[in-house]
């Protein structure tokens, strides 16, 4: 299928079965990530969202590209201005993070991972976090990356439960579970 033509699918409504089958496709073509990386930053706040999708469905299955990407989700998420790809961003790294912990990716990768300065990252994860206008999914994977990061940065092992609490206030259902789980955890980790 011609480059021009998948673009132009990304820009209509799709479901799983769509996104995985594109997934597919771009994973095997030639610059397909980068092309993927390009549609994400677009003002089409639908083709952003489809694209990052896409791109979270090429990268999560595939260790090998997953951790040759993690700069690129480094350097976009503290600038990133779309709720979705704020979403996706997040979730990826996130992600990384987990698979890092879980020895799912090359240790090289992730070795290097531990090295890249997360500090801009801490910063607008509690900033985001913090953020009535930020969507409460983005606010999840927020809360995850920042425990993640905690064993990193002592600090935020002191500071976290309590922007958590504050965010289960009049939080979501899923922000109230997530909060809870990451305050179990963080006592368990750091109290003991």
């Amino acid at each position: 299928m011609e480059k021009e033509r998948l673009i132009e699918r990304l820009n209509y409504v799709m479901g799983k079965k769509d996104v995985l089958a594109l997934a597919e496709i771009f994973s095997e073509m030639k610059d397909g990530i980068s092309i993927l990386w390009d549609l994400c930053q677009s003002d089409n706040e639908k083709l952003s969202f489809h694209s990052a999708w896409v791109l979270e469905n090429v990268l999560i299955p595939n260790p090998e590209l997953f951790s040759l990407n993690f700069s690129k989700i480094i350097e976009l998420l503290p600038t990133t201005k779309s709720p979705s790809l704020q979403r996706h961003l997040c979730k990826l790294l996130s992600y990384a993070m987990e698979d890092c912990l879980k020895n799912r990716l090359p240790k090289d990768a992730c070795l290097l991972f531990k090295k890249m300065d997360m500090k801009p990252i801490v910063e607008v994860r509690f900033e985001w976090l913090m953020n009535p206008l930020v969507k409460p999914s983005v606010k999840v994977y927020c809360m995850d990356i920042l425990f993640y990061l905690s064993k990193r940065y002592d600090w935020i092992a002191d500071e976290l439960p309590y922007i958590i609490e504050l965010q289960m206030i009049d939080g979501t259902p899923g922000i109230k579970a997530k909060g809870n789980m990451i305050i179990k955890r963080l006592k368990r980790d750091f109290n003991n």
